[in-house]
């Protein structure tokens, strides 16, 4: 997709701030307030080196993105800008596998909101899901702006209540006695399961900071598509490098990590330890915000890359249609919209076969395509080539640690075997363009 093309047919009517919030919005999720317990639990307090080399790794794929958008404007998405510097194939691999990464994602969070709600709402779980999908789908039906302001609202709730959560925990550790350093250090020491336990719990981490690219994909639909995403891809890691360190931090030092219960939001455990009132019920509306935030995000960027995959003929062509008013790719968003559903579905129909599968690819599949983004720029851009070289081995080194937890390492072996059936159909795809454009010359 060229930038004349998107200039007539996708709208323009996202802000700089939009931007900004979209990018952070697609990073602090649920997997910040309730998977940071298992990452807790897997390496103790050395988590925290976990944390720095997860948004590290974050830090030079922004800048990967950034450096594709300054230096090859004009080719759409980063999916496209793949397929434009790598060749058709892995287009096509990254495309779908992005594409399946995100419904996956949404099946997911569609689970979560409907848990949170159903102790509140007197209606079937089913209805609940299909109602909490419906809702997020007709807002990405009705325009694009009605997507931005709602993620800056989302993601706006999530940043404060972060904030909020470090001023209450300095505010503890400056009233109260609390014993810091026997809960950093009394429970086996800083690494108390091992030396390179922080290693292990990477993966958990890293997949918990996934989703800043979404905002180089709403970029495209701002005046200054380029020039937003420079902005933003260079500042939002470091920005969520401070999210994460310090609410995790103050954690660490106001309970004991040994305290911590997989599943269970530390942050929600940390309040309540202190009978912070109102704290459970002020984290479920955060959490819940954050799981319609990645509904949100996740929709409207499955909707936008499938509908360059179709332009491309990677995906059925019908997705390309375009509203002609509103420059909406509608049938795109129905389609990932019902695909969702299906996913969430499956978890009920077939939790240990079909939604297992799906869930275990995620792992593999975030690390493929963010290793094609640092080898797109290093193939378009080769200035300053250490950066792309550090990314690549710090993310080699992520699907290494993979094979250091049972749990990861069948996620990897799941992943891969996806990955080769992609690649499989790709190339069975692929072959047959070629041979119909044989034919017709």
């Amino acid at each position: 997709m060229n930038s004349q093309t998107s200039k007539t047919e996708l709208a323009q009517s996202l802000r700089p701030r939009h931007i900004t919030m979209i990018s952070l919005g697609g990073v602090i999720g649920a997997g910040l307030f309730i998977s940071s317990s298992g990452a807790i639990l897997t390496a103790g307090p050395s988590v925290l080196i976990s944390y720095f080399l997860s948004g590290l790794i974050v830090f030079l794929v922004n800048i990967m993105l950034r450096d594709i958008a300054l230096h090859a404007p004009g080719h759409g998405s980063f999916i496209s800008q793949i397929c434009h510097a790598l060749g058709p194939l892995p287009g096509f691999v990254a495309g779908w596998v992005y594409w399946v990464v995100w419904v996956t994602t949404l099946g997911v969070e569609v689970i979560a909101s409907a848990s949170l709600l159903a102790p509140y709402v007197p209606l079937p779980y089913a209805v609940i899901e299909i109602a909490i999908l419906g809702v997020m789908t007709a807002i990405n039906l009705l325009s694009v702006k009605n997507y931005g302001e709602c993620e800056y609202g989302f993601a706006l709730i999530k940043v404060i209540a972060i904030c909020i959560f470090v001023a209450i925990g300095i505010g503890l550790l400056g009233t109260s006695a609390v014993p810091v350093k026997d809960n950093v250090l009394g429970h086996g020491g800083f690494m108390p399961l091992g030396a390179f336990a922080f290693l292990a719990a990477v993966p958990t981490v890293l997949f918990s900071m996934t989703g800043s690219e979404i905002a180089t994909i709403a970029a495209l639909e701002s005046h200054n598509p380029d020039g937003n995403i420079a902005r933003v891809t260079r500042t939002v890691a470091l920005r969520l490098l401070v999210f994460y360190l310090s609410s995790i931090s103050l954690i660490l030092c106001l309970i004991p990590w040994s305290d911590a219960v997989r599943g269970v939001s530390p942050f929600v455990m940390t309040l309540q330890r202190f009978h912070v009132p109102y704290a459970s019920t002020v984290m479920t509306v955060v959490i819940l915000s954050a799981t319609l935030s990645t509904l949100n995000s996740g929709l409207y960027a499955t909707s936008r890359v499938v509908y360059e995959m179709a332009r491309r003929g990677d995906a059925p062509r019908a997705l390309q249609v375009m509203s002609p008013k509103a420059h909406l790719p509608r049938r795109a968003v129905l389609a990932s919209s019902a695909v969702a559903l299906i996913v969430s579905a499956t978890a009920v129909l077939s939790p240990g076969i079909v939604f297992a599968f799906l869930v275990a690819t995620t792992g593999a599949f975030i690390m493929f395509y963010n290793i094609m983004i640092v080898c797109t720029r290093l193939r378009l851009y080769q200035a300053g080539a250490w950066k792309g070289w550090l990314a690549i081995f710090l993310l080699v080194g992520v699907l290494l640690s993979m094979l250091l937890v049972p749990e990861t390492r069948h996620e990897l072996a799941v992943g891969t075997a996806a990955l080769a059936l992609i690649t499989l159909g790709g190339w069975i795809k692929l072959s047959r363009t070629s041979v119909a454009a044989g034919a017709g010359e």
